[in-house]
């Protein structure tokens, strides 16, 4: 059971994985270190409350601890990035980064598992080895960035990395573990993507002017009218 709650969590790490790369290393790896640190201890905790079931499965308010940690960790250092980048350029055109709040992140864990069980529902699973092959095409390309092979921000790839190395280690886990419980995440995702592009190829022939975006806010909400989602928010 405690594998199943850490395994759901994986799919922020691979979103903070990719926007570390995109960002300056003008930010502190000190809030990444303290991230590990409060999501070791929130692992460590007995609390084994539920937060929400959504068609009979389960979300632990350990799970969306750890998520709301990782969130809170990409808002504080896409702040920090955002905050110096604005004193430096004194662009009006930046945006600052929007803080969510736990309710905003269950919601979000709420949506993802409607989508990957609609995904199982519909037959549209990938393939482990699909997971395995993109992820490992993904690390490729930062060592070929690294290398010199590639085009690209070497400084901050190689600070990326050294971000995800101090969460991971703070985390209590090994790089061989992150890296088998992050392929299963992606094949999760590869999968919801897969069901969102078929889906959205099905209804494009009935409607040519259908948007990308509206269509997954409206699918997801046709989801979730058919689903059954009991929300317990006396445990968030």
């Amino acid at each position: 059971m405690k594998e199943k709650k850490v395994k759901r969590s994986f799919s922020l790490i691979i979103v903070v994985a990719i926007s570390l790369i995109s960002f300056s290393k003008v930010f502190s790896a000190d809030i990444w270190t303290e991230c590990g640190q409060k999501i070791k201890k929130i692992q460590q905790s007995e609390d084994n409350r539920v937060v929400a079931v959504v068609n009979g499965e389960k979300i632990y308010k350990k799970d969306l601890e750890i998520v709301y940690a990782l969130e809170q960790a990409s808002y504080l250092s896409q702040k920090e990035s955002y905050q110096k980048l604005l004193k430096k350029y004194k662009a009006s055109f930046l945006k600052p980064p929007v803080q969510k709040t736990k309710k905003d992140v269950l919601n979000s864990m709420i949506e993802n598992l409607l989508l990957l069980q609609a995904a199982k529902k519909e037959g549209c699973i990938v393939s482990e080895k699909e997971a395995k092959d993109y992820y490992e095409k993904t690390k490729k390309t930062i060592q070929d960035v690294i290398s010199g092979k590639i085009s690209g921000d070497v400084e901050s790839v190689k600070f990326a990395n050294d971000v995800i190395e101090k969460l991971i280690k703070r985390w209590g886990i090994t790089r061989e573990e992150y890296d088998k419980k992050v392929i299963e995440q992606t094949r999760n995702m590869l999968s919801i993507q897969k069901l969102l592009n078929a889906k959205f190829e099905e209804l494009r022939l009935k409607s040519k002017n259908l948007v990308i975006e509206d269509f997954r806010k409206e699918y997801i909400n046709s989801l979730k009218k058919r689903a059954k989602i009991a929300i317990y928010e006396k445990s968030i």
